[in-house]
């Protein structure tokens, strides 16, 4: 659409006006003008459908009223102290690895569904304080985990119905036994869950809910359901339980999907460049195996440069959305905006741009981001978003990549596992993830 019509062209959903854009100076002005532009209605209107209750949905007080229990969360203060757990995950699945590397030439083919075991059990753990034993060494244990399976089958629905009108999606997940065998597993977990955080005492939840999710979102239940109800949502205090139940529904998705997407692609792309894998261990030089602290992580310059480039390169998300609030013209192509306007923010055509980018921006190489590109346009590559309404888990998912990124690289070298197996290419899910990923793990 951006080559035939340019940075910025609409087409029609309905009744409603979409605008593309992928000029990085008119979507800095839309991020930069909250009262402007607020999150999607495209995008609401089908999450909606999913967990209407949980942030992502929200705009005005009630979006208000579930950030400020959640958002402090995820501040990076907070995240830092989740390291030895991400370390202790991850030497789960080298240990998996290991147990089955008998055969030096192996070619691993399900790399991805391994990332997300991985990114699903630090998670579980961070999150909820509850292990969802995705990375029991039982192998067959762990493809038969009923709630991976389900949260797997609850994404692809969640994706099947995004061209659906809405009238349509209502009524696939009403009559859909499919859709609601995912949902009931799911809701058995999250009560699981709520359960297990309820038995501890009110005293270890008030002192834990400043830096756990779970913690946080139990103490924070009305206490007077009946009375909160009647209240405004500027009025209301805390959460009802229908509320929690969908923001643990929503961070099981989120909180796993878009990093274990970025891991896969790291591997993959670990394995197409031996050059760049050789440069990562060479920085952790006299670190071979030893787990590196919060100190030494921030000193890697060329891995948070790879990283970087992952996210460059392999953007787990393609676009986002805004809403028009009251007309407004962008600065840069002069287009004129109208109340109720939908803007789709395309993320991926902003990082393959050669107008932002001095090295050709097709091209993996993370030197991109130590010379030419160090500088480049800050809204250039916005993996996870900008404004007010960016990915609030970007601080604990930047820690959990550079964390399992180090650890993966201080133990074993990833190898092409072929051309045929090891392609590459992408099948869009809720993120962008690699079709084919083959690779051959050698331990150092």
């Amino acid at each position: 659409m951006q080559a035939e019509f340019g940075d910025v062209y609409q087409f029609w959903v309905g009744p409603m006006r979409v605008i593309g854009l992928c000029n990085a100076e008119d979507i800095q002005h839309v991020f930069g003008h909250r009262h402007i532009y607020e999150q999607g209605s495209l995008y609401r209107d089908h999450h909606t459908h999913f967990f209407s209750e949980a942030i992502i949905c929200n705009i005005g007080a009630k979006y208000k009223r579930h950030a400020s229990i959640i958002l402090p969360l995820f501040r990076r203060s907070n995240v830092l102290d989740s390291l030895e757990l991400i370390n202790d995950c991850t030497d789960q699945l080298l240990d998996r690895w290991r147990s089955k590397n008998d055969d030096p030439t192996r070619i691993h083919l399900d790399i991805g569904k391994q990332c997300q075991d991985l990114l699903l059990a630090i998670f579980g753990l961070i999150g909820f304080d509850f292990d969802l034993q995705t990375l029991t060494d039982d192998d067959n244990d762990a493809k038969n985990n009923k709630l991976t399976k389900s949260l797997h089958e609850f994404l692809n629905i969640f994706m099947m119905t995004i061209a659906m009108p809405s009238i349509m999606t209502k009524i696939y997940l009403k009559f859909s036994t499919r859709y609601r065998q995912a949902f009931n597993i799911i809701n058995d977990y999250v009560d699981s869950i709520i359960e297990q955080e309820q038995n501890k005492t009110q005293e270890s939840i008030g002192k834990r809910k400043r830096n756990s999710l779970i913690a946080s979102l139990v103490y924070s239940l009305h206490q007077d359901k009946k009375n909160e109800a009647t209240k405004s949502n500027d009025k209301q205090k805390g959460l009802s339980r229908t509320e929690v139940l969908h923001e643990i529904l929503l961070f099981l998705i989120a909180g796993y999907e878009t990093t274990s997407c970025a891991l896969t692609w790291f591997i993959h792309l670990m394995s197409k460049n031996p050059r760049v894998q050789a440069k990562i261990k060479a920085e952790l030089g006299d670190n071979k195996f030893q787990r590196l602290s919060i100190e030494q992580l921030d000193s890697l310059d060329y891995l948070n440069c790879v990283i970087q480039e992952v996210l460059h390169f392999s953007s787990p998300a393609v676009s986002t959305f805004r809403t028009v609030t009251v007309d407004d013209r962008l600065p840069a192509s002069g287009a004129q905006l109208y109340k109720g306007d939908e803007l789709m923010i395309n993320m991926y055509n902003l990082t393959r741009d050669k107008r932002y980018w001095k090295i050709d921006p097709d091209l993996f190489y993370p030197e991109r981001f130590q010379g030419d590109d160090k500088d480049h346009h800050p809204y250039a590559s916005i993996p996870f978003g900008g404004g007010h309404r960016q990915c609030i888990g970007q601080e604990l998912a930047r820690l959990e990549l550079k964390a399992i990124t180090s650890r993966l690289m201080q133990h074993v070298t990833f190898r092409d596992g072929g051309p045929e197996v090891n392609a590459g290419g992408h099948n869009q899910t809720l993120t962008l993830m690699p079709k084919n990923v083959g690779v051959i793990i050698t331990f150092d």
